[in-house]
């Protein structure tokens, strides 16, 4: 208790940058010593790890992985338990490290910013993801159930706690003896790797698989083109890719035609890009859009409330220096095409 004490206290003094992960820092400082005192004392050395990336570390993505990366490695180490001690304080630790590292873990995917926590709903999902830890019986297995179910519970709207609650039903009724270590501390440190990002390691998970990245130049066109509706621009000598998304389509699932590019008759459809919310906690759940082939969407907020919007890519026709862009006559009257731009080389 006096090492996490003065873990955050020393963590609070170095936090240099304004982002709600910074100001988490001594939060993170605590996790680690938890971490440390139930599993590896050595774990503890994560700690100035974390006051250095926030020292010396200016770009804020590199920043935030490297932060990532300590915790997916102290994390990692936790599943990997150490063989049972012989001190009665030790084998109380160790017998709690399954529930409480679980509870770190979930506390550090889904309680940043602290400010949009909804409490009575969080508590609940720990509840259930101790007992499934307790119905996988104390394994490291468990432990990744748990917070990989966690993960993906929106509980926005609070119908989606049904399926910790599956969950849960099928743990108890099949109660596998499953350890599996290695393969669950890897499954439990991938999120943690980007648990500044963790709404989006929820919800498009690939988003961080593909190159993805936002246009850095960009010839702006802003046009949202209601059904039927067209609009003609010229195209930048420079311009790579037209940057498009939907607004009011998150229902739509992949394949389903927006628009048209002439020339050529280029069908735009849900997978070039997809509704530009879609991604928002608040409206995942009711959506069906899959993530852009090319994603070109900013991430925006952090922690688990962090999304990004449903902009893509999507080949201009060759050699054009004009294009005319027209939305489907079929689109919802509040729907709409967007053309954000013309991304340039």
């Amino acid at each position: 208790m006096i090492a996490a004490a003065a873990s955050a206290w020393g963590c609070s003094l170095v936090v240099v940058h304004a982002t709600p992960i910074d100001r988490a820092l001594p939060f993170l400082a605590v996790v680690v010593i938890a971490l440390a005192a139930m599993s590896h004392r050595v774990l503890a050395v994560a700690v100035p790890l974390l006051m250095v990336a926030e020292i010396a570390i200016a770009d804020e993505t590199t920043r935030l992985l490297a932060m990532g990366a300590v915790l997916a490695i102290c994390f990692a180490v936790w599943c990997r338990l150490p063989p049972h001690p012989s001190s009665a304080a030790s084998r109380v630790s160790w017998k709690l490290a399954p529930y409480a590292g679980t509870i770190l873990a979930i506390l550090v995917l889904r309680w940043i910013p602290f400010s949009e926590v909804l409490v009575v709903r969080e508590l609940i999902l720990l509840a259930l993801a101790v007992a499934i830890v307790i119905a996988l019986r104390n394994t490291p297995f468990g432990a990744a159930v748990a917070v990989v179910t966690a993960l993906v519970t929106p509980a926005v709207p609070m119908r989606t706690l049904a399926l910790p609650v599956l969950v849960l039903i099928v743990a108890a009724l099949t109660r596998p003896k499953w350890k599996l270590a290695l393969p669950s501390a890897a499954v439990v440190a991938l999120p943690m790797l980007f648990f500044a990002w963790s709404g989006i390691a929820a919800r498009a998970f690939p988003y961080f698989l593909k190159n993805s990245r936002p246009a850095e130049r960009k010839h702006l066109v802003n046009a949202a083109l209601a059904p039927n509706r067209s609009v003609t621009v010229d195209v930048p000598h420079d311009a790579t890719a037209l940057i498009v998304s939907g607004a009011n389509v998150p229902r739509f699932r992949r394949g389903v035609i927006l628009g048209r590019i002439e020339p050529g008759n280029i069908p735009v459809r849900i997978g070039d890009g997809s509704d530009w919310g879609y991604l928002r906690r608040e409206s995942f759940y009711e959506a069906r859009n899959p993530l852009p082939r090319d994603p070109a969407g900013q991430i925006r907020g952090y922690g688990y409330t962090a999304w990004v919007d449903g902009a893509g890519r999507i080949a201009l026709p060759k050699n054009a220096r004009t294009i005319r862009v027209t939305a489907d006559a079929n689109l919802p009257a509040d729907a709409a095409l967007q053309v954000e731009a013309f991304e340039l080389r």
